[in-house]
């Protein structure tokens, strides 16, 4: 028996070793997503609209994205983290979020869905504006800055779909977005792609604006989405001169 047991002794530390090993590693990539905020959400954002295309204009498909996109807004928290009153903004308006979702695919009540729609709106224009200044502010261009750069232009896209879908909520028929089932409410996937084809200035989708309000809105997306890129250029062409002449 003595021998038995001593034979079996030496996995111990093999075993606390692999414990040992894995905390390290999630530590690790703590410490790396808490250093690289930015470039953390973007990647978010990037899995999230590669994803979108791949789901089926179902039921099912519908839930799982709603699932997605909560799931983006915990990691658009997390990216404006560094004040304390935006997280907290941005937690009490994720959290309400869910609970009208929830409150949605419980009921079957469509105006859960709605009030859904309007705070992600609400919380995308507040995350678009703090990384936007966040980037700005920063005084050393880092690979996280432009992640950060880049991430507020992908979210300039959403916002505008969100808004677009509220337009569509509260004055129907704003847009022709067509759906594959006549019972479906709203599908955001085709929101998105119309507000990039917008925001991008391209105007390949087949949407087409219908009432005045609609027209403005696109008007004033193309006219924001071409301004960002060349604050954005002149602002790191700025700073790319200004480390320049520091280092002269």
């Amino acid at each position: 028996m003595t021998g038995r047991y001593n034979y079996c002794m030496p996995s111990l530390p093999v075993e606390n070793k692999a414990k040992a090993s894995v905390k390290n590693k999630t530590a690790a990539f703590l410490k790396w997503r808490d250093d690289n905020k930015c470039t953390f959400h973007f990647i978010a954002l990037i899995v999230f609209l590669a994803v979108l295309p791949l789901l089926e204009d179902s039921e099912a498909a519908r839930i799982f994205t709603d699932i997605l996109l909560v799931i983006l807004l915990f990691f658009a928290v997390q990216a404006i983290s560094h004040k304390v009153y935006q997280m907290v903004i941005g937690i009490v308006l994720v959290i309400i979020t869910i609970i009208f979702y929830a409150f949605y695919y419980l009921t079957g009540v469509s105006h859960y869905f709605n009030a859904a729609i309007v705070i992600t709106l609400v919380f995308f224009i507040l995350v678009s504006i703090a990384i936007f200044l966040a980037v700005i502010r920063e005084r050393e261009i880092t690979r996280d800055t432009i992640f950060g750069a880049i991430s507020v232009y992908f979210l300039l896209g959403l916002t505008w779909a969100m808004g677009i879908m509220a337009i569509e909520i509260f004055s129907p028929a704003s847009f022709n977005v067509v759906t594959k089932r006549t019972d479906q409410l709203w599908y955001i996937s085709d929101y998105i792609g119309y507000s990039f084809s917008i925001l991008t200035t391209t105007g390949n989708y087949d949407v087409a604006a219908l009432t005045s309000t609609a027209r403005t809105v696109t008007m004033f997306e193309m006219i924001i989405g071409t301004l960002y890129i060349a604050v954005l250029v002149s602002w790191l062409v700025g700073k790319f001169l200004i480390k320049r002449q520091a280092g002269e």
